[in-house]
Parts: C-alpha cells; sequence; structure tokens
C-alpha cells in the first residue's frame, strides 16, 4: 500500500489542526481498509474482487496523497509569493527613505553652493 509517512510529517509541521485531524482520519481509514484487503488478498490469492479493492485502494491512495501534495506546494507558493511582497514592500519603504536624505544633503549642498561656502 501506499507510504504516509511524509503526509505524517507534514501534519506535525502544520498549525491547522481541523486539516490535520481529518487528514489522520483519513489515513487511519485507509491503512485499516488496506490491511484488511492484502490480508484476505494473501488468504483468497485467486479472488478476483479483492484484486479488484486492493487496486482500486492502491488507486484512492495515489490520488488523495496528490491532491493533498498540491495543496501543500500551493500553500507553500503562497506563503513565498506573501514573503516576497513583504520584502519587496519594505526594501521600497528603505529606498524611499534613503531617496529623501539624499534629496536633503542635496538641497543643503545647492544651499552651501549658492552662498559661496
Amino acid at each position: 500500500m501506499v507510504c504516509m509517512i511524509n503526509s505524517i510529517k507534514y501534519l506535525m509541521s502544520t498549525n491547522n489542526k481541523i486539516k490535520n485531524l481529518k487528514e489522520i482520519e483519513y489515513i487511519t481509514n485507509f491503512n485499516l481498509l488496506g490491511a484488511h484487503i492484502v490480508k484476505n488478498r494473501k488468504a483468497k490469492p485467486n479472488n478476483k474482487v479483492l484484486d479488484e479493492m486492493y487496486y482500486a485502494l492502491q488507486s484512492i491512495g495515489f490520488y488523495v496523497h496528490n491532491l493533498i501534495t498540491e495543496e501543500r506546494l500551493y500553500e507553500q507558493s503562497l506563503s513565498e509569493f506573501r514573503a516576497d511582497k513583504i520584502r519587496a514592500v519594505e526594501r521600497a519603504r528603505r529606498s524611499e527613505l534613503k531617496i529623501i536624505e539624499l534629496e536633503q544633503k542635496l538641497q543643503k549642498l545647492k544651499k552651501e553652493k549658492s552662498l559661496g561656502l
């Protein structure tokens, strides 16, 4: 069956408790169902229904894992975009302050030059 270790690591690192609980519930139910299917397939190796269930559950596991991964990457991308925007705004503010400072120095130098100092 599909290994869910990466999902569990992610669950430990995020703050969204409700999402975590839902994912843990999914993982638990998925593993429970998978264990029963694997056990019954070993007991009845030529059972086509169990084989179909096994491959269907495997497909569901891959699909849900892909959805979870895409959602994480989306959230990570949004977080990075926000951080980039904040850095750009802070850099622009520092630049504006530097411009004001340099304009004041320029005015001071122009005034000194006009007075012949």
